[in-house]
């Protein structure tokens, strides 16, 4: 398949249907540069199927016709970074980092308090407001090395144990 004619499939195509552009090891570039712009738009999306070595072996690569994106998916797509930097913007105040720890430190306390299990990473970050479970990792690790909180992990499948340095009470031990 030519790129014209894969971007012609895609104006005229159905949501949900789909198209192989390219059998074989890999891609022509022009055709895969042609299909990760239609990718990239929203307009498609890819995926590749090995072929039985039978047949011939390789890959048929395949775009499928994404539904036309709504409003709100255009507006953050738009919204996304371009990877430039753009001077003053996106610096935290310096005391938020100190703000959030803070914030995860009373989450904690509060858990050891009331007898309950540690909240996981993903629980913290929904609960403070942070970007996401490695974040809110950080946040203990900071707490950690701090000298405020003592963590335990006693087995993949348990939740761990926070010691609050301060009062010395713990998280209970639960299963995940």
């Amino acid at each position: 398949m030519k790129p014209q004619q894969l971007s012609d499939w895609a104006e005229r195509a159905q949501a949900g249907e789909d198209v192989v552009y390219c059998t074989g090891v890999r891609p022509d570039e022009s055709i895969g540069a042609a299909a990760r712009a239609l990718c990239e738009s929203g307009v498609v999306t890819l995926t590749a199927r090995r072929v039985a070595a039978e047949s011939g072996g390789g890959f048929r690569f395949i775009a499928q016709r994404l539904a036309d994106p709504r409003p709100s998916q255009i507006r953050a797509r738009q919204r996304r970074n371009s990877g430039q930097f753009r001077h003053g913007q996106c610096q935290p105040a310096s005391g938020d980092a100190k703000r959030t720890t803070r914030a995860v430190l009373r989450l904690l306390v509060q858990a050891a308090n009331r007898d309950a299990p540690c909240p996981t990473n993903a629980e913290i970050a929904v609960r403070v407001g942070l970007t996401g479970s490695v974040a809110a990792s950080y946040r203990m690790r900071r707490l950690v090395r701090d000298g405020m909180i003592i963590v335990e992990e006693p087995g993949p499948c348990e939740r761990r144990i926070v010691t609050i340095v301060a009062t010395g009470k713990k998280t209970r031990r639960a299963m995940l």
